[in-house]
């Protein structure tokens, strides 16, 4: 017990010494910040941070984006987790939080600034629901749901369960702020991320038409003005990128938008490739899981060359119509906008939607909860001959770092006791989840359009379901 209780004090003082120094370089942040010095808070700035952000970037979004915020009147830290550290910070006519943490050698890793939330504001009555609360499948969906959409920065929710065969669908608060239309399976929302599982389809495709091979260096289908993207003699590859373990981080340096509303809008094809001509890979492909926007995007740019075609028209030939997803598209339609659910950002606040160019494969979807249920299904083996094949494909485990455990684009995880294929997805003021259980054959799809994350109640419905 001694032992013990020596041991919680050494792990308290340790905690103490590294918050004590991040309280420190927050207080210096806070400094440069408020003399509009980006070269010195820069300087504050780690290695792995300086590979996302070249100085020049981070000048620009000091200068357009976070010193036009004003003066830091008062800083004030709230909580520290898994080594990041939140501070409330006092504009005077705003507030905003800033998320720290520090790298091993005591330079900052993580500098980021949001909107600040009052994590516990809740509304004053229950929101409307299609929910019937009549029979188990309806009590534990509304007992998952009730603490998120209970929050008055959350809005609306559209649910989709697939159960013993059977689909089943769940429509929370509403399509847009006020307006009293409850979402339903046909209201369409942006799923971000969850795109990158259809890219990984194409990408399998590709391959099954023989077309491609997972093996291909990426080299081989980019201009010939990109040196050699490798590290010690080892290829980045296709399947590298698909799978997160190709070295390329998760957005490009050269990544810069006068827009933080709609930050993908401007990135085009030309400075994707004027990145690589400039980039020089820092560890072997294949060997360590750091999740990568860029990597899928270039994927999708090597998919768009190799086709001659866009990655929209892809996506709707190769996957939507053998599947009968018909309301799963980048571009909307002009029939569309009635259906499409008005977005808002963590913050409750509205937030217009995304457009993408050259990234446009790692995030630019939009679909519905009944779409996504054909797509749970087509993941289960109902898709038709080839396609399945594909599909299947891309479960294949083929990288495992850790408790990170992937195929192509697709994460395995475990929300409860079994294991489940998982995506996520997020833009500035959408969330979508998407887990299938392929053994007992179950899934769960939810689709908000708060940027709130919604993991915590699809993990609950996956346990759920587990045992019912």
């Amino acid at each position: 017990m001694l032992a013990a209780f020596y041991s919680m004090i050494q792990f308290s003082f340790a905690q103490t010494a590294q918050q004590q120094k991040i309280d420190s370089v927050c207080e210096l942040v806070k400094q440069f910040f408020n003399e509009k010095k980006s070269e010195a808070l820069y300087e504050l700035a780690g290695e792995d941070f300086r590979k996302q952000l070249s100085a020049e970037v981070f000048q620009k979004i000091c200068s357009f984006s976070l010193f036009p915020l004003g003066e830091i009147k008062k800083s004030v830290f709230e909580s520290h987790s898994n080594g990041l550290s939140k501070y409330k910070l006092d504009f005077g006519a705003r507030e905003m939080a800033l998320y720290l943490s520090l790298d091993k050698l005591d330079k900052i890793e993580t500098l980021l600034f949001k909107p600040y939330l009052n994590e516990n504001a809740k509304k004053k009555s229950r929101v409307p629901s299609s929910n019937a609360l009549s029979s188990d499948l309806d009590l534990a969906v509304d007992s998952a749901v009730q603490p998120y959409i209970s929050l008055e920065a959350t809005v609306g929710l559209s649910i989709g369960i697939l159960k013993d065969g059977k689909s089943f669908f769940y429509g929370y608060g509403e399509t847009g702020r006020g307006n009293k239309q409850i979402p339903n399976e046909h209201t369409i929302f942006e799923m971000g991320s969850l795109s990158k599982t259809f890219t990984s389809i194409l990408l399998a495709s590709a391959v099954q038409s023989g077309k491609m091979s997972l093996a291909d260096p990426i080299n081989k289908y980019l201009p010939d003005s990109i040196p050699a993207l490798q590290f010690e003699g080892k290829a980045i590859t296709l399947q590298t990128l698909a799978n997160h373990s190709s070295g390329i981080p998760r957005m490009p340096s050269n990544f810069y938008s006068s827009n933080s509303l709609n930050p993908y809008k401007d990135y085009a094809q030309k400075d994707l490739f004027e990145f690589y001509k400039n980039f020089k890979p820092y560890r072997r492909p294949g060997e360590k899981y750091e999740y990568s926007n860029l990597a899928v995007g270039t994927l999708g740019v090597i998919l768009e060359n190799v086709y001659h075609a866009t990655y929209e028209s892809l996506v709707l030939n190769l996957i939507c119509l053998p599947l009968h997803m018909s309301e799963t598209r980048e571009f909307l339609q002009a029939e569309d906008s009635a259906r499409f659910a008005k977005g808002y950002n963590e913050d409750g606040g509205f937030s217009p939607p995304w457009d993408f160019k050259a990234l446009q494969a790692a995030g630019s979807l939009r679909s519905t909860s009944s779409d996504l249920i054909k797509y749970a299904r087509a993941n289960l083996g109902e898709a038709p001959g080839k396609l399945n094949k594909a599909i299947q494909l891309t479960h294949s485990i083929g990288f495992t770092d850790g408790e990170n455990k992937l195929g192509l684009a697709w994460h395995y995880i475990k929300p409860g006791k079994e294991e489940v294929l998982f995506h996520n997805g997020q833009t500035g003021a959408y969330h979508s989840y998407f887990a299938v259980n392929l053994d007992k054959k179950f899934a769960v799809v939810i689709l908000s359009n708060s940027a709130r994350g919604t993991e915590e109640l699809g993990n609950q419905l996956i346990r759920w379901l587990e045992s019912h």
